[in-house]
């Protein structure tokens, strides 16, 4: 039963987070905020952040910002819902109870709908795949990867033919609206209005959530072609952060075996279920998240990492650390020989040789100081550094007897005193191996989502200039789903409002890292100035002109090729035309 948004607004009205918030943990002022010590995170300096003049919080060491229910979400583990009861029972208000909103019931739908079509697709692939005549090249490719029909089945594996609109036209037979499917990431708006299909002449792997639902879609070339991998995009019922490739199969395997391998590939997985170990599942090729390792405790208490040898994998396998340390649980790391993945291992050793290997793996907290103190022997600087960033991941544990006990390991291996090790966490700010959610989204990004996001920053600061931006038709360019929800909210609530209220951003969105953002930016000085707007709005045409180029210069290639000179002509005056408009910008 939803809250009615105008009640949601006098709780949060009435409330005082400061009050609220320094119930769980003790606050300082300083200046105009508060300050304290992040309960989302280990640290040893307060970076968390609360302001009573906005109503908000926002940590700068791991990110995490909200308001005050979403402090208390985070915090007490429980529901919206929840969060506002307690809050409304602490100032004795009382609250109604309703039917689902208009807004919250058309969510439900397309979830539902999205999912929907996902389940006719993967079977539309996986049909293709098993049946059809010109899929046999699919089926000896993964025949010569060892994959075999069991393997096939059990994760419903597909092919997409080549054609670009095989999968368009079957769910146009099962009557699914395009938008629908474009929603769901399936299909792919032309410029001209027409769709094509997202995945062609791939091998497919439709990714499930636990509950065995489809919820998106990887694709690898069938040969040496780019990009190797595509996979769907951010959807109503899909966010990579939250979701390992294999779960729906490794959920009933792991509680058998009391233990769950982690790989970072599609393949990884597939080659270790084909030889018989089906305890395993796969962070689809992406950094470790909060959510992932939730996902994997919840799996078994015991974890194997399995990374490749190489630089890649030892850092993948190194900033993993504080993100199980905070969750508490046994993990052991196995690392391949250089140049080997799991794949490939398996293929060369059997599963005789790959069970030997897991034979050997060792707790990843000794596998990681011991490679500290190998690769640091020669440089007293770096080995400096590591002891103070290894002194903050040891004070990082729960368990005081761990906790001695890796001290004590820590001085024996670099022959150094515990009150160093002491001295080194206290006099050093926490120093992050990757625990930082935002941090890492924000590192993952394209040059070309960084404008994005800059571009929303902007209109942040000055959401006056909103309409000036759409007079540009500027926002054709947020096209990542995430920075494309942000923009719709900021849009939408000054359209209404004639101001942009903070209230109303936090309280329209479920998205973490767009809470984050947020509350970042509220808090933070604003890095623009007004007329910096006309900059960025210079920026996109300049895009779009060089955009506008590439596709005359693929042009003038092709009619080359076609040695059809007339056209070379006329598309290199319109290649005379972009150019002078472009410096004219």
């Amino acid at each position: 039963m939803a809250i009615p948004h105008d009640k949601i607004e006098e709780i949060r009205n009435i409330a005082n987070i400061v009050e609220i918030v320094g119930e769980y943990i003790p606050l300082k002022k300083i200046g105009k905020n508060y300050v304290g010590l992040c309960p989302f995170h280990n640290e040893t300096s307060p970076s968390f952040t609360v302001s009573e003049e906005k109503q908000i919080f926002h940590c700068f060491g791991c990110g995490i910002g909200g308001n005050v229910f979403h402090f208390l979400m985070r915090y007490r583990q429980c529901s919206f819902r929840e969060a506002v009861e307690e809050v409304a029972n602490r100032y004795g208000l009382s609250l109604p109870k309703t039917k689902m909103t208009p807004k919250e019931e058309e969510a439900y739908h397309l979830k539902k709908d999205i999912l929907t079509i996902n389940e006719q697709a993967a079977r539309f692939y996986h049909q293709y795949l098993t049946e059809e005549k010109d899929a046999e090249r699919a089926r000896e490719y993964l025949r010569a990867r060892g994959i075999g029909r069991d393997t096939i089945s059990d994760y419903m594996l597909g092919y997409a033919p080549s054609r670009w609109d095989a999968l368009t036209q079957f769910l146009q037979r099962k009557g699914v609206s395009t938008a629908l499917a474009i929603q769901g990431g399936l299909l792919i708006e032309r410029e001209d209005g027409g769709v094509y299909d997202r995945f062609r002449d791939r091998i497919i792997f439709p990714i499930f959530d636990p509950r065995d639902r489809v919820i998106a879609f990887g694709g690898r070339v069938l040969g040496d072609g780019l990009p190797k991998y595509i996979n769907s995009p951010e959807t109503p019922v899909y966010q990579k952060g939250f979701c390992l490739y294999g779960v729906n199969v490794a959920k009933v395997w792991s509680q058998k075996e009391g233990k769950v391998i982690l790989v970072e590939g599609y393949f990884d997985l597939l080659s270790l279920h084909a030889r018989g170990i089906r305890y395993a599942v796969a962070s689809l090729g992406t950094a470790l998240t909060p959510a992932q390792v939730r996902l994997l405790k919840r799996l078994s208490p015991h974890i194997i990492l399995i990374y490749d040898g190489d630089a890649a994998g030892k850092k993948a396998a190194k900033r993993s650390i504080p993100l199980f340390l905070k969750e508490d649980i046994l993990v052991d790391i196995a690392l391949l020989p250089e140049g080997q993945d799991p794949d490939s291992f398996i293929s060369q050793v059997g599963k005789e040789g790959f069970l030997n290997l897991l034979s050997q793996a060792k707790p990843l907290i000794d596998w990681y100081l011991a490679s500290g103190e190998e690769e640091t022997r020669d440089n007293f600087e770096r080995r400096y550094q590591f002891l103070q960033e290894a002194s903050n991941v040891i004070f990082q544990f729960k368990n005081p007897f761990k906790k001695s006990h890796y001290i004590g390991k820590l001085c024996q291996l670099f022959h150094v005193d515990q009150a160093l090790i002491q001295d080194l966490h206290k006099n050093s700010r926490d120093i992050s191996l990757g625990s930082d959610l935002l941090a890492a989204f924000l590192n993952s990004l394209t040059p070309d989502e960084r404008f994005q996001l800059k571009t929303i920053r902007y209109l942040f600061s000055y959401p006056q200039m909103v309409h000036e931006f759409a007079r540009e038709n500027a926002f054709k360019e947020i096209v990542h789903p995430l920075f494309r929800q942000l923009l719709d909210l900021i849009c939408e609530i000054y359209e209404r409002k004639n101001e942009l209220s903070l209230s109303e951003l936090l309280l329209n969105t479920q998205e973490d890292i767009i809470k984050s953002l947020i509350t970042k930016w509220a808090i933070e000085t604003s890095p623009f100035k007004l007329e910096d707007g006309y900059e960025i709005l210079r920026a996109i045409k300049q895009k779009r002109l060089k955009r506008e180029r590439q596709k005359i210069l693929t042009k003038i290639k092709d009619a080359e090729e076609r040695k059809d000179f007339s056209e070379v002509l006329e598309l290199l005056k319109e290649e005379k035309r972009l150019i002078k408009q472009t410096e004219a910008v």
